[in-house]
């Protein structure tokens, strides 16, 4: 990242990392050391290391893949984040934020997850494990009145690499399991038409820091095949990049006024979540826990809405 955008306070404004190499090094280490080797160790053009991978344990394949590391950055398309179109109708999908030459996880990661998704040696289901989905579920932030239709710091954007990313995992009927987002999720991805790939699960933040919230109905977003929980906010959408995603649950926030930090943390939608495998059923049960909650007392509420899911293996491709 050009260092004038950390002196004009706007690194969302480009792609890149603003810490040197050097030091993003020492950061991949630190966090992924005890992982298998990567699928490829020649580092990036910069010398930055990479970690992509495939880890199996308890036969259970999981595919570790960097979905910052490669992603193109807005300056690619002179876009102003938090400005670029703002004015746009919400249902309307703008081909001008989009070119087949941008970049989500990158061509590397890319061919490793085409050739792990076809591989099942040793193992009986697979899991993929990334930074965030691939979807821009948000449509408000920092307030629940804000709407802002264009989240390029989210997966959904690039939309074509995007699309290469959900088509590389097409065959691997695998759950995609990440969280940074902020807002709890259970969405399956569709790409030629809805509900055709995988689940996702984006887990609960243990400490949520800037609030999002998905509130797709308020601002009149087209839906169909609503779930049968007939939940506001669900059902199949396009969200602002033209992805085709359905959703079946999201743990939306409330306004947080707490001044204990505990229970704003909660109020904020942060939490927990577990996956359980079921090797023999081959199933995955998804469970997002509130934050302020006594798991052991059984209580229904203690899940935000929607949850516990399971689904079984073979859900995750077209239905």
């Amino acid at each position: 990242m050009p260092f004038s955008a950390h002196e004009e306070n706007r690194v969302d404004k480009t792609g890149g990392y603003i810490e040197p190499i050097r030091m993003l090094n020492v950061v991949h280490r630190t966090h992924t050391a005890h992982h298998m080797k990567p699928a490829d160790p020649t580092p990036s053009k910069n010398n930055l290391s990479v970690y992509y991978g495939e880890l199996i344990y308890g036969d259970v394949s999981f595919a570790i893949v960097a979905d910052r590391q490669w992603k193109s950055g807005p300056e690619r398309l002179d876009i102003l984040v938090g400005t670029s179109g703002n004015e746009e109708d919400p249902n309307f999908i703008n081909p001008k934020w989009d070119s087949p030459d941008l970049h989500l996880l990158g061509e590397r990661q890319e061919q490793f997850l085409k050739v792990w998704s076809r591989d099942w040696r040793e193992h009986k289901l697979k899991a993929l494990i990334s930074q965030t989905i691939f979807a821009s579920l948000a449509t408000h932030q920092m307030t629940p009145k804000h709407y802002l239709k264009y989240d390029f710091d989210a997966n959904g954007w690039p939309a074509s690499g995007r699309n290469r990313a959900v088509e590389a995992i097409k065959g691997s009927k695998a759950l995609h399991i990440c969280g940074d987002t902020h807002l709890p999720s259970v969405s399956q991805y569709g790409l030629e038409k809805h509900r055709d790939s995988n689940w996702a699960f984006c887990t609960p933040a243990i400490a949520v820091g800037w609030q999002r919230w998905w509130r797709p109905d308020d601002v009149g977003l087209k839906y169909t095949h609503r779930p049968e929980h007939g939940m506001a906010n669900t059902g199949e959408y396009l969200d602002s990049f033209g992805n085709k995603n359905y959703i079946y649950a999201i743990g939306n926030p409330e306004v947080s006024r707490s001044k204990n930090r505990y229970v704003m943390a909660h109020e904020k939608s942060s939490g927990f979540g577990f996956v359980t495998f079921d090797k023999e059923e081959k199933t995955y049960t998804m469970e997002a826990y509130k934050f302020m909650v006594d798991i052991t007392d059984g209580k229904s509420s203690n899940q935000f809405d929607g949850w516990p899911l399971t689904i079984k293996q073979s859900e995750n491709q077209s239905v």
